[in-house]
């Protein structure tokens, strides 16, 4: 049974005004609930790194994912995303990220990836392939590697049966 959208509380870091009005169409469209939208990658750490409750939720404001537009004055989304992954002071480095683009190359999915985000969106938003992000998430989440300079979600989608080599990580040498 697929996951039930309207369970997931979004934090969106979008500062353009008609983005962020999209968003809340979109999340109305898929039945998500209203998205917590701030224009700055400053409000949304300020936000992450309120103090903890017990029922997990931070400072009153229960975050499940964070969606992040990679072109932000000052501090770039994909800084935040690294903040998150990699700062020893993160609030929730295993928190699951989407960076959205205007810009998709292989190179920038590729940087995206390495920084440790779990699916990227390109713009101009459409909501199949923004539904289709985020129950790849919460449906089919994968696992996190500390490996070298990198922490994130293991970027092989899948494992293929076929594949014969080389295997580079210590648990696909173990495997053999």
């Amino acid at each position: 049974m697929p996951y039930d959208l309207n369970r997931l509380n979004l934090l969106v870091v979008e500062p353009d005004a008609d983005v962020a009005s999209t968003w809340r169409r979109l999340s109305a469209t898929l039945r998500i609930k209203t998205p917590n939208i701030v224009p700055d990658t400053a409000q949304a750490w300020t936000l992450l790194k309120g103090a903890p409750q017990a029922n997990g939720s931070v400072s009153g404001l229960r975050v499940d994912a964070v969606i992040v537009r990679w072109e932000l004055a000052g501090e770039d989304g994909l800084n935040l995303v690294t903040r998150l992954r990699r700062d020893p002071d993160s609030p929730a480095p295993f928190l699951p990220t989407v960076i959205v683009t205007g810009t998709v190359t292989r190179e920038r999915i590729r940087r995206a990836l390495d920084a440790g985000v779990n699916e990227v969106l390109a713009l101009p938003l459409a909501p199949k392939a923004v539904e289709n992000r985020l129950r790849e998430m919460v449906e089919r989440p994968r696992k996190f590697i500390r490996e070298g300079g990198y922490f994130g979600p293991d970027r092989r989608r899948q494992v293929r049966a076929d594949y014969a080599g080389p295997f580079r990580r210590a648990a696909d040498r173990a495997a053999e």
